[in-house]
């Protein structure tokens, strides 16, 4: 039997089937909400108002099932005008592209996509466009995507992101006036689990040990088997680094150009994962952390993404806390810039000790007002309707735990102290937004570190653009695969030790 979905606004009416879960209604309808946790119950954030014959309330989309009729209103979107960080650290071009016409560059990052319309003759940007994602209502991190493929919506996964893409090449055709049809090379970077989805790929390789990598080489594909409007194009399929580190490392590693950089270089690329390369010498070294959903909002209270409403910094005054919200409106929630930073405050003003508990107002007369207790958990106020919790500052400490645990194992493995790294290469949006002064303070990145940090902005895409215009390029990732070894954390015996350690604030 099937029922009729009304969703508000707009008035789009959507069958279901009795019984079908609303969340995987509102994802076929392309207007699910954000769920975060891909629809597990867990995150609290794919809240919807429906109207039935129980009258109108407020419910979790994915814990929610379709018996009769009903209206769905959406949640305003609070989040317009999102940050999608286009720039990146631009490399020396060589033109040598590998087809004849224009050339496609395309960064899928699991928050957001980004896609460039070069010049065949100088590399020379003629268009560019972005989004948000369309895979995300089947989670935000890349956990949560695999498992929901897993379980049997692999194909709506890829075509969320194919029909994502053909978007965006239409946008920037058209912006740039030239016709699909004379695109000659489409060049793709991503983690594993978004490369493989992109390419109506399993994914069980990713939900298991080993997580072994499944593109171990580069090719050249018809573009045309996966975005159709790319008749006469050639897709660049670039190999992954290991299961959890893949074609968007490999950009990041071109275009910083960091294998042939003096000293000891160490990038950093903290998205809804966390990868991290090392180069000592001749030597380079490889490894990821499941760091990015705590810092990119996904297992915090008020956690979004850097977008309209989001408090992005937040600095100590002698006797208070300044905040910044971005839009300059009303804070409804907090961006991972502005978490390391309020986590930061918080510890300068002894508001958490070192083990990252929220101490008492009592000693504490200057913030006494801001701390309180919610729900059985002592919380602390950023504004009036934004709070971190104690569970919130515990998912920062675990992230930065995994983040300082791999650069110190790295650096370990290659026979180097932290403190002998000469540069730290900060890519991907999280990075250039944030301030590392406080990223050193609460021991994200080594305190030892602080004065050699540059940012390099979207390097991913500005690694994909060096892909699309020169062929030697691709033949390269093959040769640096050779060369970087990859470091399991989880496996290694000191792993667990480094990671408590790295902990405490």
């Amino acid at each position: 039997m099937k029922q009729t979905i009304q969703i508000q606004p707009g008035g789009r009416l959507e069958e279901a089937r009795q019984g079908e879960n609303l969340l995987k209604v509102l994802r076929r309808a392309n207007h699910a909400p954000d769920a975060p946790c891909g629809g597990n119950g867990k995150c609290g954030k794919c809240l919807v108002e429906i109207e039935d014959s129980k009258g109108r309330r407020t419910v979790l989309a994915c814990q929610t099932e379709v018996w009769e009729d009903m209206k769905v209103h959406l949640p305003k979107d609070g989040e317009k005008g999102t940050r999608i960080l286009l720039e990146g650290h631009e490399a020396p071009l060589v033109m040598d592209p590998l087809a004849k016409g224009k050339l496609l560059a395309f960064d899928i990052g699991t928050t957001t996509v980004v896609c460039y319309l070069l010049s065949p003759e100088d590399g020379k940007e003629l268009s560019h466009a972005s989004m948000l994602n369309p895979q995300e209502p089947f989670g935000a991190d890349v956990i949560s995507r695999i498992q929901c493929a897993v379980k049997g919506e692999r194909e709506a996964l890829t075509k969320a992101i194919r029909e994502g893409m053909e978007s965006l090449i239409k946008e920037v055709c058209e912006r740039a006036g030239v016709s699909p049809s004379e695109i000659g090379v489409v060049s793709v970077v991503g983690n594993p689990c978004m490369q493989q989805l992109f390419l109506g790929m399993e994914v069980n390789n990713l939900a298991a040990v080993p997580f072994a990598p499944v593109l171990k080489e580069s090719a050249h594909l018809p573009a045309a088997d996966y975005l159709p409007s790319l008749t006469n194009a050639l897709l660049l399929v670039v190999p992954d680094i290991a299961g959890y580190v893949g074609a968007d490392t490999l950009g990041c590693v071109l275009s910083s150009q960091m294998e042939a950089a003096s000293g000891n270089v160490l990038m950093v690329d903290i998205g809804t994962n966390g990868e991290m390369v090392l180069k000592v010498k001749d030597r380079m070294a490889a490894c990821s952390t499941a760091a990015g959903p705590a810092l990119e909002g996904a297992r915090i209270r008020f956690g979004m993404r850097g977008a309209n409403g989001a408090i992005d910094h937040v600095s100590l005054t002698e006797k208070d806390l300044n905040v910044h919200v971005i839009g300059e409106g009303k804070a409804i929630g907090i961006c991972g810039s502005g978490l390391i930073d309020a986590v930061a405050a918080m510890k300068r003003a002894g508001i958490l000790n070192r083990r990252g508990r929220i101490q008492t107002g009592e000693n504490l007369p200057d913030f006494a007002g801001r701390i309180g207790e919610k729900d059985g958990e002592r919380i602390f106020a950023l504004t009036e309707d934004v709070y971190l919790t104690q569970q919130d500052i515990r998912e920062v400490q675990m992230a930065k735990g995994a983040i300082a645990a791999g650069i110190e194992l790295m650096a370990e493995k290659l026979g180097i102290q932290t403190e002998e790294i000469d540069q730290v290469l900060l890519a991907g949006a999280f990075g250039s937004f944030l301030n590392a002064d406080s990223a050193c303070d609460i021991g994200l990145l080594p305190a030892c570190l602080c004065g050699r940090i540059s940012v390099i902005g979207n390097a991913a895409g500005s690694g994909a653009k060096m892909l699309a215009c020169d062929r030697k390029e691709l033949a390269y990732t093959d040769r640096l695969l050779e060369r970087i070894e990859f470091l399991e954390l989880a496996s290694l015996p000191g792993f667990q030790r480094c990671f408590a350690k790295n902990m405490n604030l």
